[in-house]
């Protein structure tokens, strides 16, 4: 909750001047992963882009699906419309409590937090002066921190003195988003 309240007050330190846009990925949030964004031009070229991603589940498969994941980036855009192309520099955290892809079928499960820095190229398409779509992509390198447990004993699995650490290069962002410009 302390991170939602955050980032609200963040939305409304930047909205001091410019096309504001909020945003709903429409992909994740069918897949119950709803996904709100915010972005506003700081310059010609230039816009803020901030989004978050949450589960609605808490379990999924007899498993913990639970995770919030934040990625503030700064995006250029070669039309000074900001439509059309784009290219965005993220650095992004979440904390989470699931089971990871190389874990699937087993009662393993991990409760931690992390970081993501990469990249997003998208294209934004002006469907009105109001309204436009926008297709991304993006992804780059994770390091997560976390403890493992088994789902049946509740008992760590691996024996990292605080965390256990893992890194991948991995896309992890995409979708379509519908922007309403407020």
């Amino acid at each position: 909750m302390k991170r939602i309240i955050g980032f609200c007050l963040l939305l409304g330190a930047l909205s001091g001047y410019g096309q504001h846009k909020v945003k709903v990925n429409a992909a994740t949030t069918v897949l119950g992963f709803p996904s709100i964004g915010y972005e506003r031009p700081i310059g010609k070229y230039f816009s803020f882009h901030i989004d978050a991603i949450g589960s609605t589940f808490n379990r999924y498969h007899n498993m913990p699906l639970k995770f919030l994941i934040i990625t503030p980036e700064v995006r250029y855009y070669p039309k000074a419309t900001q439509t059309g192309f784009f290219v965005g520099g993220h650095l992004g955290g979440s904390t989470f409590h699931l089971q990871k892809y190389n874990n699937a079928n087993s009662n393993l499960y991990q409760k931690g937090y992390n970081y993501m820095a990469g990249i997003s190229l998208g294209y934004v398409y002006a469907l009105s002066n109001k309204f436009a779509l926008e297709a991304f992509v993006g992804g780059g390198t994770i390091q997560s921190y976390y403890k493992g447990y088994d789902s049946t004993t509740g008992v760590r699995y691996e024996d990292a003195d605080k965390f256990n650490k893992s890194g991948e290069w991995l896309p992890y962002r995409g979708g379509v988003n519908l922007i309403w410009k407020i």
